[in-house]
């Protein structure tokens, strides 16, 4: 909620998308996780700025007015600054089918580890990418909903305020690799990342003993070349199935058991 606003005006905040709800929005996301900016990236240039103007929700260009391409939780997550990334992205789709017309991608989030959040320019922020397991997953659902300009402003705030987490653990303690990283190794820079050597792709482990700083692009980029890209499930077609299947049943007048005892009692009645 923002302070001084009651609930009316919050929904209609909430309605707009207004720089007033995005703020909040990003002020919620750091209070819920107990983070604040490290102050270890630079500002967002006015070229960025207006680069960008045009290309990203507005929703996006307040946020990095506010943060620039900052780190956040220790370097848990980062703003990326998506032109100094296009190298990686380029990487990961180049000769990878993906389920959505030809576009450029940009990377706007990322993890310690490198997974990337990508906005693209017609199909909005519809691809993730963990590179340390050679994933790509879309999803269809937020793509569909980049023709309402509404939904595209809330869309880009949230892939900058919903902070992906790696998850990977040590395989034999069970802690999680980023927040050994960070207590052992030192916090990231703005160019860097935690990765695993030898890879996760040629050991199929991931301990401790294999984790260090590595130049992002490099790492990443390596990574790209290294294995097979797997096009993994869109969960937003799975969740969109179900709810067809229970709407469905709704306009139907319900089913299963009720219907098969309503039958059972036509029936009894008939004879």
């Amino acid at each position: 909620m923002i302070a001084g606003m009651d609930d009316a005006a919050w929904h209609e905040a909430w309605l707009h998308a207004t720089p007033q709800w995005v703020d909040a929005m990003m002020d919620d996301e750091l209070e819920y996780n107990g983070w604040s900016p490290m102050g270890a990236g630079r500002p967002a240039s006015r070229e960025h700025l207006e680069r960008f103007r045009d290309v990203l929700p507005a929703s996006v260009l307040q946020l990095w007015r506010r943060f620039g391409f900052d780190g956040f939780g220790d370097g848990r997550w980062w703003f990326t600054d998506p032109l100094q990334w296009q190298p990686v992205v380029d990487a990961w789709l180049e000769n990878t089918e993906v389920p959505f017309p030809e576009q450029k991608w940009w990377c706007l989030s990322r993890t310690a580890m490198g997974d990337m959040e990508l906005w693209g320019e017609v199909s909005g922020p519809a691809l993730t990418i963990t590179p340390t397991l050679g994933w790509i997953r879309p999803n269809a659902g937020n793509a569909r909903g980049m023709a309402d300009p509404v939904m595209r402003e809330r869309m880009g705030c949230l892939t900058l305020t919903m902070a992906q987490k790696d998850t990977f653990e040590d395989h034999d303690s069970g802690q999680l690799l980023v927040d050994w990283a960070i207590e052992h190794l030192g916090l990231l820079g703005p160019g860097q990342v935690y990765g695993l050597t030898p890879a996760y792709c040629f050991t199929g482990k991931a301990s401790t003993s294999q984790m260090g700083i590595e130049d992002a692009t490099a790492h990443l980029t390596f990574l790209a070349q290294a294995q097979e890209h797997q096009l993994v499930e869109d969960f937003s077609d799975a969740v969109s199935g179900i709810a067809a299947g229970i709407a469905n049943t709704t306009d139907n007048g319900g089913g299963g058991a009720d219907d098969q005892d309503g039958d059972a009692g036509t029936s009894e009645a008939d004879s």
